[in-house]
């Protein structure tokens, strides 16, 4: 059975008392309806100024909660990921005290993505490939009271990881009766990292398939993903790669995305602050080495496949 839970209701605290939106079946399969990671708030056309003044505590504003029947703590909650259909458009934005260059920049700024189809050329020189992911898919905590979405954990939540994208079949462990689903943040793309604290930022709509495994305990969320984990186009090309060592790896990451900020700029003529976002969502940040105790190596990956024009 396939059932449908819209967006006219969000929540932005994750809290085991709340009543569930709906209770289905294991098997069944579920179209959660997302507002985008504002509630709703940034409208197409908004200006940073305009963005500065939103309401913050009604981050993430997620769809849900759905519980299952018989999901009980000690269960494994299997999410199948099926589709994903955006709604045309995205924002990514720059905060001033939060991201990875979390310095950088004095003043709010925001970027609107317009998406078409499984594209986008919102940035002048590049044309980015979307690959629509939850940021947020969760269960409701052991702990009773409210508590902030934007801390992940062994419930899942927050994760940002990019891969949730369809084809993936995610595992969380239960911690209570009927689970409590929830869903939100939804992503048109973002690089590993989403280092200026935002991916593309979208409205979405999501099927999943949602199935109860009895006594099957996992301690922390686990996931398959589909065999190709980047763009088939991006990887007909190279890669630039930027390396860092550091005895703290954040200082490693941000030196990576400063001097990839810089290429871009020099590249495609723009100000730091889009080369920042483009980093953000479509620059990956990966770990290469930290067995050369006290040193972590980090190398971050752009694809020549974005740029519209070549060397």
């Amino acid at each position: 059975m396939e059932h449908f839970i819209d967006r006219s209701i969000s929540t932005s605290r994750w809290n085991n008392l709340q009543e569930p939106r709906l209770t289905i079946n294991s098997g069944d399969e579920i179209v959660f309806e997302m507002r985008d990671a504002s509630d709703g708030q940034v409208k197409k056309g908004m200006t940073g100024e305009e963005f500065s003044k939103i309401d913050t505590t009604r981050i993430h504003g997620l769809t849900g909660p759905v519980n299952i029947h018989g999901a009980s703590p000690g269960d494994t909650l299997q999410i199948d990921i099926l589709e994903y259909e955006h709604e045309g458009w995205a924002w990514t934005s720059i905060i001033p005290g939060l991201g990875l260059l979390e310095n950088r920049f004095e003043k709010h700024h925001l970027h609107h993505w317009e998406l078409d189809g499984k594209i986008t050329k919102s940035i002048r020189g590049v044309t980015l490939d979307l690959n629509p992911f939850c940021g947020i898919i969760g269960v409701q905590r052991t702990d009773e009271g409210e508590f902030r979405t934007r801390p992940p954990g062994p419930w899942g939540g927050n994760m940002d990881v990019k891969h949730l994208t369809a084809g993936t079949s995610l595992f969380l462990p239960v911690f209570t009766e009927g689970a409590g689903l929830c869903a939100g943040d939804s992503h048109a793309a973002q690089g590993d990292g989403e280092v200026c604290i935002n991916g593309m930022e979208a409205p979405m709509k999501a099927r999943f398939k949602v199935t109860v495994h009895k006594g099957k305990k996992i301690t922390a969320p686990y996931a398959i993903t589909p065999g190709q984990q980047i763009s088939s186009r991006y990887t007909a090309k190279p890669f630039h790669t930027f390396i860092e060592s550091d005895e703290d790896p954040r200082f490693a990451c941000q030196r990576v995305v400063e001097r990839a900020m810089v290429y871009i700029e020099g590249r495609l003529g723009i100000p730091s602050s889009l080369a920042y976002i483009l980093c953000s969502v479509v620059l990956d940040l990966k770990v290469s080495q930290l067995v050369n105790v006290p040193m972590t190596t980090i190398s971050g990956y752009l694809p020549e496949a974005i740029f519209d024009k070549p060397i």
